[in-house]
């Protein structure tokens, strides 16, 4: 299981670690779970991309590297890896949003069933 240390995100040095950055209110919302979880409830809006296809879908999706995205899952867990993947393919706006249910109470937005 050596390659889910390779998708996590770099860890700046515990004495220069800046302060935790707000998430951008008008992000581009990624959904990492399975079609089947996102179906039974995900963020108005967000695109669903299970994490094993994230690498070669991304780009099509968010050309743009500086673009904000918010990734987010179940537990946070998926998207944390997800979050490590993009920051290694440049992608300098890419926030882990955690879990949907959090997420989207963080975001005051309902979650949405189906399509």
């Amino acid at each position: 299981m050596t390659w889910f240390s390779q998708l996590l995100p770099v860890e700046p040095p515990p004495d220069i670690v800046p302060p935790a950055r707000e998430m951008p209110t008008d992000a581009l919302l990624i959904d990492v779970r399975s079609y089947s979880e996102y179906m039974s409830g995900h963020l108005p809006g967000a695109r669903c991309i299970p994490l094993p296809q994230l690498a070669e879908q991304i780009a099509h999706l968010a050309p743009d590297r500086d673009e904000p995205i918010i990734l987010y899952c179940a537990s946070g867990a998926r998207s944390e890896q997800a979050l490590g993947l993009l920051q290694q393919q440049g992608y300098t706006e890419a926030y882990n949003g955690g879990a949907a249910v959090q997420l989207a109470e963080r975001l005051r937005r309902p979650l949405e069933r189906g399509l």
